[in-house]
């Protein structure tokens, strides 16, 4: 787990050692255990070092892509450079340094991510006669390319952002996971092509100023979404999406953008139920194994619920000797507080467990930096909370931690999963499901109801009232359709807002320098197995994620098994909102002018009980402008 950073200069005038440099600064918090650098011409190639690297890197003389040669010595006819920030997981020692190349110095990489299944893959390809110098996941993935071409990405099961330069071709390789846990940025403008980690590395290093695109903004304000598309908030900046790698043509200055993962829902025929909660129960298990492969300690995110809690429970079953540390958000006095629920299960496991209460006045503190470190605005508190979480990971001294997210869009988590299976079964047969579901939901057939009325009838809010009346904008919210069945529903779900829930995450692990691992979401065989089951076996009797919760039953305290409520990761967005009204009035009114702050002072409490959301966007936003303005 790593940042990386990369520039091609196409005008032959500027030179790319400084803005390579404040690029890999940007991004430091990735990669605080060293950082490197490599320089390259069309024939040869120039490994360089800064005071961050680790003095055992510059003195060896093991590896070719040892740097031997300081930055500030590099001269500026070079065209074309990576760099990349380390955080050391697998294999501690200098051989994990990067930019790495291959022993024939031809393949050079600067990789983010996890390959899990590396170890079986090192196997495979030395039985096909390469030859392995270190104990990296990041080789594996040079010889893997080598062996296989683009045909190596459907073989990795993990996470993973890169950039390999193959200097026979000409070309560098870029290339990013399924559903997008690891991030990878460019812009392709007239001077530069420049990839990153995060966005605002190249505001940073003064590759681009700062300009809002502004059909981005406007969708975030009024439909709470962010990066759907290959576009960006910040105009030229744009997004590798994910199961997707492009080849940038050095020669040609173009790029070839190919997709290499296609989430099938075509339904298998099984024996029965008990067939298919077996095989949940062993992938799921084999997913979280390899998901502890680390050569530091591993800890897990537990909130209390079903996924982080079975994550949690089967750790303890694949390593029964492990004092597991456990970490979570918790608010005492708040109904959504799910201590009780974390405590009984770091008591169930044995584990060592973690707590910390984020409050009102921490979070304005904090929320210029978290603004800063999550590269965009953020759309509730809760955001915060997992901040927080991350934080505590670190002063506990652990660089991993596992984590649920990704379960709700594998196995229908989500109350409006049941709008799409009821959509799906039909009003009679959908009759005795939606009975059945007021384990969750109170109003059931209330609920469906006025679902049905809004896709009908195109209903939305309408934010017209808060914006200047000069703007040409659609300001009413997009109604949301369940469409098909609820296996197309759910593959929406995973390749749409889980993505941005990724996002967060990684954003909040990686600024206190924490890799994140998230089995539910990334490992390919557990995914793809579970799309394969028919929708309507997903939710019984109306309960939510009813394979899952049948899958770890065994591995989790009763009191778990037998929750039926959905409380998510919650925090006290309206309260916190409340007493700061000046604060925020005043922060949306300098830096958003087309708002139309009468009507929004005038409504503000009104906005506080019936869209919260929508006026901690507008506040949210204010800071991103204010903190993103003044870095290029």
């Amino acid at each position: 787990m790593c940042g990386i950073a990369g520039i091609v200069s196409k005008n032959n005038v500027d030179s790319i050692k400084e803005s390579l440099f404040k690029m890999s600064q940007s991004i430091k918090h990735r990669g605080p255990d060293g950082e490197g650098f490599s320089f390259f011409t069309e024939s040869s190639e120039t490994p360089a070092f800064s005071i961050e690297t680790p003095k055992i890197n510059i003195e060896s003389n093991q590896f070719l892509f040892n740097p031997k040669q300081p930055l500030s010595e590099i001269e500026s006819h070079y065209k074309m450079a990576f760099a990349h920030r380390r955080l050391s997981i697998i294999d501690l020692s200098e051989s994990g340094h990067q930019p790495m190349c291959d022993e024939s110095s031809h393949f050079w990489i600067t990789f983010n991510g996890e390959i899990y299944n590396y170890i079986e893959l090192k196997n495979e390809l030395q039985n096909k006669g390469h030859v392995f110098l270190t104990k990296t996941d990041t080789e594996v993935v040079i010889a893997a390319y080598k062996e296989w071409g683009t045909e190596c990405l459907k073989k990795f099961n993990g996470m993973w952002a890169f950039a390999l330069y193959d200097k026979i071709k000409q070309v560098v390789f870029c290339a990013r996971d399924r559903v997008g846990v690891k991030p990878f940025y460019y812009i392709n403008n007239n001077k530069f092509f420049a990839f990153a980690s995060e966005q605002k590395a190249f505001l940073k290093s003064n590759l681009i100023p700062f300009e809002i695109n502004e059909n981005q903004q406007f969708d975030f304000l009024i439909n709470a979404k962010l990066e759907t598309t290959s576009e960006s908030l910040f105009k030229q900046i744009e997004e590798l999406p994910p199961s997707h790698y492009f080849f940038y043509q050095l020669n040609l200055n173009l790029i070839q953008l190919k997709k290499y993962y296609e989430l099938s829902i075509e339904v298998q025929t099984f024996k029965d139920e008990d067939e298919i909660i077996s095989e949940i129960e062993s992938k799921l298990k084999k997913a979280i194994n390899l998901r502890l492969r680390s050569d530091v300690e591993i800890g897990s995110c537990l909130s209390g619920g079903l996924d982080s809690s079975i994550i949690a429970g089967m750790i303890k079953k694949l390593s029964p000797d492990k004092n597991l540390k456990l970490f979570s958000a918790v608010f005492p006095s708040e109904k959504f507080d799910e201590s009780v629920y974390a405590k009984q299960v770091s008591s169930f496991v044995n584990g060592n467990w973690h707590s910390v209460t984020p409050t009102e006045t921490e979070f304005f503190k904090d929320i210029d930096n978290l603004i800063y470190t999550q590269d965009l605005p953020i759309w509730s508190t809760s955001t915060y909370s997992q901040y927080r979480v991350m934080k505590l990971v670190s002063e506990n001294n652990i660089k991993v931690v596992l984590d649920g997210q990704g379960a709700d869009e594998l196995f229908a988590g989500y109350t409006q999963h049941y709008f799409s299976l009821w959509k799906e079964l039909g009003f009679t047969s959908a009759l005795k499901n939606i009975k059945d579901s007021y384990q969750t939901l109170k109003h059931p057939y209330l609920n469906f109801a006025k679902q049905l009325f809004k896709e009908n009838f195109d209903l939305g809010v309408d934010y017209k009232k808060y914006f200047d009346e000069r703007l040409k904008i659609n300001t009413k919210t997009d109604t949301i359709e369940f469409i098909g069945t609820l296996n197309k529903q759910l593959k929406k779900d995973y390749f749409g807002n889980l993505k941005s829930y990724l996002k967060c995450e990684d954003r909040n692990s990686m600024a206190f320098g924490i890799e994140s691992r998230v089995p539910f979401s990334d490992d390919v065989e557990l995914v793809d197995y579970i799309f394969s089951i028919k929708g309507d076996k997903k939710i019984k009797n109306g309960v939510l994620k009813y394979l899952l919760r049948e899958a770890g039953k065994k591995y989790i305290p009763t009191s778990i098994y037998n929750r039926k409520d959905k409380i998510g990761f919650e925090s006290p967005l309206s309260k916190w909102l409340t007493h700061h009204k000046g604060e925020i009035i005043e922060k949306i009114t300098e830096q958003l002018d087309f708002i139309n702050h009468s009507a929004l002072n005038t409504n503000y409490n009104l906005l506080l009980k019936t869209k919260p959301s929508f006026l901690f966007r507008l506040y949210s936003l204010s800071v991103w402008k204010h903190t993103f303005k003044h870095l290029s």
